[in-house]
């Protein structure tokens, strides 16, 4: 749903429809489970009279029941003013709370390490070291105008390390590397593109799939080889790495994403919350037996994330139990 002022677009609702099991009309937000920071976009000068009309609207709209915006972070105004709309009609919003995980960079490496505990900067840089003397280098995708080379060695390493512990990956089949190749071939030409191995010889122990943007660095997923070299943590290292190349060129996050996984505190990251909101339909019947199956659907939205290894932070940091 796009909303325009003459030719400007000044606000996009990015929804998609669905049926739930209990055969509820739910719209959620696309990209939605798989990606963080969800909700709607609009221009900072129409904040409010756009955010209205699209609580207008969508109050007006009889083609859905529930609507689903997971993981939006405290500062998407625009997402907090619509939800206020809603509950001016009459709408009930559920609420809960969550977090995502960013480090704050600061202008120099040196700062950077300076935040860290002492034994946790000294056994990082030990680490680093050692994998340095075996020859450790990282090594960005070589061909950045095509990257689908990339995603498919990314996907072999990010699916043989949840097949090993498991459970399944979220680049699994070919219709989700078919997306992730068109989405990083669309990053890479605007230059917004990190996808990145770590290499000892011919070996890959450890990747990354990181996009930037305005200020900040995302590091979607990640994967790392279990059988070798993990007394070294290859992820953990190739994860610091990364954000020493993000302070020298200038960003101020790299953002860790959902989840508060240990080695995100390792690495310096503090939580910032986030909030998946559910807005409830005061005049359709679906909705309400949907509200009233919520502690079921809860549980089974528990179980179906602890499946979902591959979602960013839902485990899909460095695998290695610390340094």
């Amino acid at each position: 749903m796009g909303v325009w002022a003459g030719d400007r677009l000044v606000g996009l609702a990015p929804f998609c429809r669905e049926r739930t099991r209990s055969g509820a009309r739910r719209l959620r937000t696309l990209g939605s489970p798989e990606a963080d920071y969800g909700g709607v976009v609009v221009a900072p000068d129409v904040v409010g009279p756009v955010s209205r009309l699209l609580a207008e609207t969508l109050y007006e709209d009889r083609a859905w029941d529930v609507l689903w915006m997971p993981e939006v972070p405290e500062e998407a105004t625009a997402s907090h003013r619509l939800l206020t709309h809603f509950r001016e009609r009459g709408m009930r919003v559920l609420v809960r709370g969550s977090c995502t995980c960013r480090v704050s960079l600061p202008a120099s490496w040196s700062e950077y390490l300076s935040v860290l505990s002492p034994p946790t900067r000294r056994r990082l840089l030990q680490k680093a070291r050692r994998l340095e003397e075996l020859g450790a280098r990282v090594v960005r995708c070589e061909s950045p105008s095509d990257p689908s080379a990339g995603v498919e060695a990314f996907a072999r390493l990010h699916t043989e390390q949840w097949t090993q512990k498991g459970r399944g990956s979220l680049l699994l089949n070919a219709r989700q590397i078919r997306f992730h190749t068109l989405l990083t071939a669309a990053l890479a030409k605007q230059n917004r593109l990190d996808l990145c191995w770590l290499q000892v010889g011919r070996s890959v122990h450890a990747a990354v799939y990181d996009f930037r943007f305005g200020k900040s660095v995302y590091s979607y997923l990640s994967a790392v080889d279990l059988r070798h070299l993990q007394r070294l943590s290859p992820g953990i290292l190739l994860t610091l790495w990364r954000i020493r190349a993000a302070i020298e060129d200038g960003y101020s996050w790299y953002d860790l994403l959902r989840g508060e996984e240990p080695y995100k505190a390792t690495l310096g990251a503090r939580p910032y919350p986030t909030y998946t909101y559910q807005v409830v339909h005061p005049k359709r019947w679906r909705a309400w037996w949907y509200l009233a199956l919520g502690p079921l659907r809860e549980r089974m939205l528990r179980k179906e994330a602890a499946a979902r290894p591959g979602a960013p932070g839902a485990g899909s940091g460095p695998a290695e139990d610390g340094v």
